[in-house]
Formats: C-alpha cells, sequence, structure tokens
C-alpha cells in the first residue's frame, strides 16, 4: 500500500499558522492510499472532517468505512485510507477536503487534495487459456498443476544463446514478419482514461539485467515491431496513450545450469521521479523436450548418399514409414555433405505454451557433413532451432545416437509423464580414457526438468552411443511399453540350440563382406571363438549394470524387458563394436519396427535371429520390418536408428498440468 506520510514535515506551531493548503495527487483504480492524519494535523487533540467530490471511499485504519460531513476526535482516525474504483476522465476531477476543528468547531486548517484516478496494470495469460485476462490475481508468480497458473513463454526460432556463458546469437530487434508472431507471447499494459498523463507522470517497463539477456519485448506490432527491452536494454519508457497496449515477448534462452527460466517483468507508475505504483508478472520460459518411441510419427529424415549406396534401403524403409502412416523425407547431398548419421546430428523434440506448439531441433555439437541441415532445411515458423557448444572438444558421446527419452514412467510415487531423458556416460573404474557427454549438453538437459534425466554406462562401446543396446516399444500391458536390450548370452543361447540341433555347419553374415574380405563364419567358429566369448561376457556384464539401473530408475520388472540376441568384437581398444547388424538399432514408428536384417544363421530359409526377435515381439501387436542396412550403415559403425530421424507428434498433456513437480528430480 502506498503511504503519503512525508507531505507534511513542518512542526505543529507552523502547521497552526497554515490555515488551508492544497496537493495534487494521482491515485491509481483499485490501489489503496494511505494518509497519515497525524502527520497533517495543527493539534494532536484536534477534530477532524471530510468532503469528498467525486467517486471516492474513505477507509480508517482498521478498514471501516468513514462518513464525510461528521466531525470526530483525530485520535480515533490517525490516518485514512483513500480507494478508488473508476478512472478519470479528467485532469483533477476528484477531490478530498480534510478539516481540522478544535472543540468549539473553530476551523484550524484545511487541506485539500485534488486527485486524477488512472487505471493501470501489466497483464498476461496468467491461467493459460491462450487468452490475456485483466488483473489476474495470480499473475505474479507461479504455480504448477492443471489448476495452476502463471505465464508460459517461448523461446522463438533459433535465437537461443550457442553457450551456457555465450551471448545471443541474434541481433535482430525488430518483429521479422507475420509468422513471426506464431511463437510469441503478449504483455498487455491496459491503460483506461486519459490519454495523457498527468504533469510529471511516466509509466516504464523494466527487467533486471540478467532477465534482459533472456527475453525481447516489442511494441507497435502493426508497425513492424520495435525493440523495447532486451539484451544490453532493461527499462524502457511507456508511451501515452488511453488505449491497452498490446507487448510482444520472446524468450531467447532455454533454462540451463545458470538460468531457472522465470522470467519477472514490472510495471512501475513514476510521478516526479518517485514511484507512486508498481504491477509485476511472471513467465516461465517453456522447456525444450523429448519425444518417445510410443508417440506416433510425423516425419522420417534419412541422407540421400550421392554414391546410391542407400538407394535400396531408402526405398525399403519408405514401404515402413507409409504402413505407419507418416512421410519419409530423403535428405539431397546440398544438406548432407554425405554425412549418413542423421540421428547423430540432431534430436526432434518440441516446446509448448498454450494454444501452440513448435517442433524444435536440437543440434549436436559434433559438427560434420550435416551440421548445417538443421537451420538451412527445417528451421521455419513451425521448426525452432537450439543448439549447446562447448569450448572443450565433443566426442562420439557428444552425438545423440547417445540420447533417449523413456514413455511415461512412475518411479517411487513419483510420477513423469513425459518420460525421463537417458544418456550414456562412462565408469572411469573401467575405462582406461574414460569419455563423457559436455557438461553443457548435460546442464541443459537437467535444467528442463520436466523429463528428469539419468546417466548410464555407455563408454565401453566403440561408438559409444546407448542406442546400440537399448530401444523403448509400445506395448499392450499396464505400463505401454517394453524396453528391449541387446544382449550376447541370448545369441549365445540361441546358437547353442542350433548346435544341439544339427545347425552347426550355417552361416553367419552369408554372401556379405567386411574389412574387404567375406564375413561368412558358421555356428561352430563362432561358439569356439575363446576371444570372442570372452569379450562378450564382459559386454554382457556392461549391459546387465545398465540393466539394473534403468530397472531401478525407470520402476520395470524383469517382465518388461526383452532380451534381443545380439554380439560384439573389440574394436582393439578395449571397447565395443557390433559383430553383425544390432537389431535393438531400429526405429520405431507406431507398432511397425525398422529392424536391421542381421543376416543369422538359416535354417529351412529362415534366419533364426529375426524368427526370435519376431516370436518375442508380434505378440505385442508389432510388426518386424527387416531391411538390409549392411553396406550404407553397419559396415560404417551404425545402423537404421543411426541413420534416421523422427519428428513425433506432441504428448496431449501439457507440460504445465504436472502436479507436485517438486518432487521430481
Amino acid at each position: 500500500m502506498r503511504s503519503l506520510l512525508q507531505i507534511e514535515t513542518s512542526n505543529y506551531r507552523s502547521r497552526s499558522q497554515e490555515k488551508k493548503r492544497e496537493y495534487e495527487d494521482v491515485l491509481v483504480v483499485g490501489q489503496p492510499l494511505q494518509i497519515s492524519l497525524k502527520n497533517l494535523a495543527p493539534a494532536e487533540d484536534a477534530n477532524v472532517s471530510f468532503k469528498i467530490q467525486g467517486e471516492i471511499e474513505i477507509y480508517s485504519s482498521t478498514n471501516q468505512p468513514i462518513a464525510t460531513q461528521t466531525s470526530v476526535p483525530l485520535k480515533e482516525v490517525p490516518e485514512i485510507t483513500l480507494l478508488v474504483r473508476t478512472f478519470s476522465d479528467q485532469l483533477k476531477d476528484r477531490s478530498l477536503q480534510i478539516t481540522f476543528q478544535d472543540d468549539a468547531g473553530r476551523q484550524l486548517k484545511q487541506v485539500q487534495f485534488k486527485l486524477t484516478c488512472l487505471q493501470i496494470c501489466l497483464d498476461v495469460d496468467a491461467d493459460r487459456d491462450g487468452i490475456i485476462e485483466e488483473n489476474n490475481p495470480h499473475k505474479g508468480d507461479w504455480q504448477w498443476g492443471i489448476n495452476g497458473h502463471g505465464a508460459v513463454l517461448l523461446v522463438n526460432s533459433d535465437r537461443d544463446i550457442v553457450h551456457s556463458d555465450g551471448q545471443d546469437n541474434d541481433e535482430g530487434n525488430y518483429i521479422k514478419g507475420l509468422l513471426y508472431l506464431k511463437n510469441l507471447s503478449f504483455l498487455n499494459v491496459r491503460r483506461v482514461g486519459l490519454s495523457k498523463l498527468p504533469s510529471g507522470c511516466e509509466v516504464y517497463l523494466s527487467v533486471n539485467q540478467d532477465t534482459a539477456k533472456r527475453i525481447r519485448i516489442y511494441d507497435e506490432l502493426d508497425k513492424g515491431g520495435y525493440e523495447l527491452i532486451g539484451p544490453g536494454k532493461t527499462k524502457t519508457k511507456i508511451r501515452d496513450t488511453d488505449q491497452d497496449i498490446i507487448l510482444a515477448i520472446e524468450g531467447l534462452s532455454y533454462p540451463d545450469f545458470d538460468f531457472d527460466g522465470m522470467v519477472e517483468i514490472t510495471l512501475n507508475l513514476v510521478k516526479n521521479g518517485e514511484e507512486i505504483y508498481s504491477d509485476r508478472v511472471v513467465f516461465r520460459v517453456a522447456p525444450w523436450m523429448m519425444t518417445p518411441n510410443t508417440l506416433s510419427p510425423i516425419t522420417v529424415f534419412v541422407s540421400r548418399l550421392s554414391n546410391g549406396v542407400n538407394a535400396d534401403f531408402i526405398e525399403d524403409l519408405r514401404k515402413v514409414v507409409g504402413k505407419a502412416n507418416a512421410q519419409l523425407d530423403p535428405v539431397p547431398f546440398e544438406f548432407h555433405q554425405d554425412d549418413p548419421w542423421m540421428r547423430d546430428e540432431i534430436e526432434i523434440g518440441y516446446t509448448q505454451a498454450p494454444g501452440r506448439s513448435i517442433h524444435v531441433v536440437l543440434d549436436s555439437p559434433r559438427d560434420r557433413g550435416l551440421d548445417h541441415f538443421a537451420k538451412r532445411k527445417l528451421l521455419g515458423s513451425d521448426f525452432g532451432y537450439v543448439i549447446r557448444k562447448s569450448r572443450h572438444p565433443a566426442t562420439k558421446l557428444d552425438s545423440f545416437g547417445n540420447l533417449e527419452v523413456s514413455p511415461p514412467v512412475t518411479v517411487k510415487g513419483v510420477h513423469y509423464p513425459f518420460g525421463r531423458l537417458i544418456f550414456g556416460g562412462t565408469r572411469e573404474e573401467i575405462i582406461q580414457k574414460p569419455r563423457r557427454k559436455l557438461k553443457v549438453l548435460r546442464d541443459f538437459f537437467y535444467a528442463q526438468k520436466i523429463q528428469a534425466p539419468l546417466e548410464i554406462f555407455s563408454d565401453w562401446l566403440s561408438v559409444g552411443h546407448i542406442d546400440e543396446f537399448m530401444s523403448f516399444v509400445p506395448a499392450p500391458n499396464p505400463k505401454g511399453f517394453k524396453l528391449l536390450i541387446a544382449s550376447p548370452n541370448k545369441c549365445y543361447d540361441l546358437l547353442k540350440h542350433l548346435r544341439e540341433q544339427g545347425h552347426s555347419q550355417v552361416l553367419l553374415r552369408q554372401g556379405k563382406r567386411l574389412y574387404k574380405k567375406p564375413a561368412d563364419i558358421n555356428v561352430t567358429d563362432v561358439l569356439d571363438n575363446e576371444d570372442l566369448a570372452r569379450h562378450n561376457q564382459r559386454f554382457q556384464e556392461y549391459i546387465n549394470w545398465n540393466r539394473e539401473v534403468l530397472k531401478q530408475e525407470l520402476d520395470l520388472g524383469e517382465e518388461d524387458i526383452i532380451d534381443i540376441p545380439a554380439l560384439f568384437e573389440d574394436d582393439g581398444d578395449g571397447r565395443a563394436e557390433s559383430f553383425f547388424p544390432n537389431m535393438v538399432n531400429m526405429i520405431v514408428l507406431n507398432q511397425h519396427l525398422a529392424i536391421p536384417k542381421p543376416f543369422g544363421p538359416k535354417v529351412n530359409d529362415q534366419c533364426q535371429f529375426e524368427a526370435y526377435v519376431k516370436e518375442v515381439l508380434e505378440p505385442l501387436g508389432l510388426v518386424c520390418h527387416f531391411i538390409d542396412d549392411w553396406d550404407p550403415y553397419f559396415r560404417e559403425g551404425g545402423e537404421i536408428h543411426c541413420g534416421t530421424n523422427t519428428s513425433r507428434q506432441p504428448f496431449a498433456q501439457k507440460w504445465w498440468e504436472i502436479e507436485d513437480f517438486h518432487m521430481k528430480k
């Protein structure tokens, strides 16, 4: 509550000599103004009476209405509060006259306030229904939940910072077209009544210095929009008008280690340099979110390699994508420079505010042939962009084959309705030259909060990506999914069974070439290879370690996990690479699975690895499509998942509707 205690500072004797004083002031509709009568009175034992002109309400310190024209002892009303509920259409159209008298009724002093009443406030969509309501009582704070409150702010297009400790990477300071507005949020400076403020009055919008680095606020949308607040500018004067002023606001950076995503904006009414009223709103910057395999696909991207080596693969993949009612988008050479690893370069997620959502590409710091693909081909009104780079060199673990998100899970009573981010790291007690995902990436993932990340162990792999040993598929079980895990043990079980059935001479990798030599090898030779068995026993231990972590962190039982046969061989440096095409490294398109063709041992012209995978997956309603990716991907160290990328439908639930969010990791 604003007070006017300082308006009279002379002593009682001088006051008694001043029979009449007049002041001018400003009231804001709905905002109480407190006046100390004791500070104005010519004597402590005086009586006081009031006379008003225009709509003014007077209350005592106990919040009781005070009658006008009635004289009461000053000691009963040492201070009063004024309140107006309507605005002025003329300057000084309200007045309050305060008269002090002695016990005989003689006038000792008279004070008159000439008042102009302004209606002004700063409004946002605090109830998240897509409409800016007037003076929502919760506009100045944030609460999670379907019945929560607090406005949401999108990071617009490619206006994110490159480094966590870097600068805004866009120098534009105006709105660049109508489509640009689609991803902006809005504020409303409500001004009703006088088009010109009383003398000495000005209205300012302000943020703190750190917030100014994270946002831009624009005015005059019908004239192209110009920047009021942004990096390097924390305060702006609001123009005089008797109309509401719609301001557009965009986020410049997602939450990160040094930014919790909260944006506070203050509106100040200043008279002669003194703040006489302020209003405040908050936004929370919408997080970047990943989509799990259980959400429906929209578009599958794949590099069309210039030598035609993956032409047949693309056509086989197109058939599967079509069955899933999605689209295949083969990307021409100019956007990838023959870089086949579409998954490693980008991750397609999304961000969301009330009434709108856009896909957002997270660009990895690997910076190879696909480095400019996202900005040159995807970025637009329906695709945003974010990147995190470091001054430290990237490793293979920083590619996004080493990034996954689970379907929704409930763990120890905490529900994660958008799943949990999973990425691979190291175990220094095992790996001699450990690699770990860059800190700027880890910081970014944790700062989004919504998908509570967890780090597992992938550094045992030569490429180091978790998609080489795990994947999620939809399933008609209580959890809604199954976790697929690569299993050397399962592979050896199948091979031993084949030998027991008299099929010891059937070939794996039949007709294929590897390292410029025939890749054929029979069941017996695989089983009798002691080095291969020893290495796979070690790799199986690493997989088992991850299995237990995933069971604990996702609250899974053994019934939620399916082992998929796989074999690995030592790459010469103690890490693993696939011995035959790795079936876990698939893409999931609704119920259709595009799986690397393993070229396993055939019995009655049926690959026994494929037969096993169908046996365990098709009862879940899944359809297995085995695609030959040997030449374009497997021989180069990857598989189908590595060579493709998929945009998916966002979650139906809104991220701000999460209840008990403070309980999440």
